[in-house]
């Protein structure tokens, strides 16, 4: 099916942010059943296509070969994504007037998806990590829309620990940092944000999907959940065993238990760790404290928030440099700086 440069601007793009482990997962997987819906994950292609088209002034047919090979420089893509076969085509007929965002739409719309598609009419992409490029994605899609998932920081640590050698308290006070920002994006943005819990959508997943349905647009989420537990063979035939394992939850029914679990997996003293770093701010969203514990002193917040933003700066400065220089620093970093990312982009390949 091809799309005119018209249909394509006018499907209306989502973001899917929050901490890691708050069932962003899950909400992608159910929206990616919507057979008007195309439904990305984990993916940072939006940054790089930025940084190497953001002053394209003329789109010319036989600049969708190149296209294609700037995309695989996500390596998410290269070694995870499978493409329509008209794909190629659909970006070589498009016209010079053709900007950066219509092509970054095209990827999404032509992205193979374990679920049958009919003609495109909302692009979700789900990732945790643009919840620190909130600004940039509004810079490049003026009328994006943003949906953050909220998850009981306890039980996001619980979730977290079994990708994590970080200690409870810092991925903790990741939890908070992630949805500070948010909070602090929502305020400027009020009419572009949606905020909603994953306690929300286990316990009254009707009321969850009328109010999104509201924010979004998108009908009939209710019926085509149970899609999503009808694809586990497929689930199974097409990830790897730790990819299956990560994301196991997302082809299982919404399960009560996961509420609250946090009070089994974790001691006493992991359970005052958590609650130090996460409030006060958590209970402005209905959580609880379970301990007496104190917040942590002003000083020790002081030095963590500049750690993480100060790992957050580098971050984003790597998707301010020209294309070429964000090329060589990304592989320098790979190679000498970042030995971790390294490790799990190597297993990433070998799987």
């Amino acid at each position: 099916m091809k799309y005119t440069l018209e249909e394509i601007r006018k499907i209306p793009i989502f973001f899917i942010v929050g901490k890691g482990r708050s069932g962003t997962t899950l909400l992608s997987n159910i929206l990616d059943s919507h057979l008007n819906v195309a439904s990305a994950t984990e993916s940072r292609f939006v940054l790089i296509l930025w940084l190497k088209y953001k002053n394209l002034k003329v789109w010319k047919p036989e600049m969708a070969e190149e296209f294609y090979q700037v995309l695989l420089e996500d390596y998410r893509i290269k070694y995870m994504w499978e493409f329509e076969d008209s794909f190629l085509e659909q970006l070589k007929s498009l016209p010079p007037e053709t900007k950066v965002q219509e092509l970054i739409k095209v990827v999404y719309i032509y992205k193979k998806s374990m679920f049958p598609k009919e003609h495109i009419k909302f692009i979700i992409d789900k990732n945790p990590r643009y919840t620190l490029f909130l600004n940039r994605l509004q810079t490049i899609f003026k009328e994006a829309k943003f949906i953050r998932i909220l998850r009981d920081p306890r039980d996001n640590v619980v979730s977290s620990l079994k990708y994590s050698n970080k200690k409870v308290g810092a991925i903790g006070f990741k939890w908070l940092i992630y949805n500070n920002k948010f909070d602090r994006f929502s305020a400027k943005n009020p009419n572009n944000c949606h905020s909603k819990s994953f306690e929300q959508l286990i316990i009254n997943k009707g009321e969850y999907f009328r109010e999104f349905e509201n924010f979004t647009g998108i009908k009939g989420l209710a019926e085509i959940e149970s899609k999503r537990l009808q694809i586990r063979d497929q689930f199974e035939e097409k990830f790897t065993e730790k990819l299956r394992i990560q994301h196991q939850g997302s082809v299982k029914p919404l399960d009560p238990k996961k509420i609250g679990h946090f009070k089994v997996k974790l001691n006493e003293q992991q359970i005052e760790a958590v609650e130090a770093s996460v409030f006060p701010f958590a209970a402005k969203y209905g959580y609880k404290k379970t301990t007496n514990v104190l917040p942590i002193k002003p000083l020790k917040k002081i030095k963590l928030e500049w750690k993480h933003n100060y790992r957050f700066f580098k971050n984003g400065l790597l998707y301010d440099l020209p294309y070429p220089l964000f090329l060589t620093v990304r592989k320098f970093m790979l190679d000498n700086v970042s030995k971790g990312k390294k490790k799990k982009l190597d297993q990433l390949i070998n799987d």
